[in-house]
């Protein structure tokens, strides 16, 4: 890992040299074939991971086995970072959803550096600060929005400009993914599917989504 590679990391991007280069030697490689299950939930916390390249679902499993994902972790994103702090064993799963490349930093070698460069501790408080908003948004969404709501939220969060004015899916998602997502059950992305379509907000085309109105969803919200 390199100082300007770790610059663009959120928690570490107003440190000196000295601190990036602590963390740089503190700092390994590990790569991830899609399906491979990096952590579970309870296990002892062995580090904090950033990811290179690829993706890595967070998430939950109940007790019968229904799955909640808290988020998908792309380039860029940190993730496992509270058990450096509390001790505790890793809070959620994880897993990636497809091939990544992750670099790693052990809980001892973190934890040792917060205490040696008051600044990546500030750098951790603004990150954690935006992540509890991002979950303070979501117990919002559970709560309070419709599961057709919380998929036009989702699908529109998923999308970008396809160049020609309109959004297209950065990536298609089975039915199952998205309701682990939104907090739902199966069957009932599907009966939102046709109410957004009923909306003219999506097209159905061979089980791919297709955002026909970014409009139509914004009313949906």
């Amino acid at each position: 890992m390199l100082p300007e590679q770790l610059k663009t990391i959120p928690y570490f991007q107003d440190l000196d040299a000295r601190a990036l280069e602590g963390i740089r030697a503190n700092a390994f490689e590990m790569r991830l074939q899609k399906g491979h299950v990096l952590f579970t939930e309870g296990e002892p916390a062995q580090a904090m991971y950033v990811i290179q390249s690829g993706k890595v679902k967070i998430f939950k499993l109940s007790p019968d086995g229904r799955e909640q994902i808290l988020r998908i972790a792309e380039a860029g994103d940190c993730f496992n970072e509270v058990p450096i702090f509390d001790g505790g064993p890793n809070p959620a799963n994880a897993q990636a959803v497809e091939p990544a490349a992750l670099w790693g930093i052990r809980r001892d070698g973190m934890r040792r550096l917060v205490e040696e460069h008051p600044a990546i501790a500030i750098g951790f408080l603004k990150a954690f600060a935006g992540k509890l908003r991002y979950f303070t948004r979501k117990v919002e969404d559970l709560s309070f929005r419709s599961v057709t709501s919380r998929v036009a939220k989702f699908l529109l969060e998923m999308a970008e400009d396809d160049g020609r004015g309109g959004l297209r899916l950065k990536q298609q998602f089975t039915q199952q993914e998205i309701a682990s997502v939104v907090g739902t059950a199966r069957e009932m992305i599907g009966r939102a599917f046709k109410a957004l379509e009923k909306e003219g907000a999506i097209k159905l085309d061979r089980h791919q989504v297709i955002i026909v109105s970014r409009a139509a969803m914004i009313r949906l919200l």
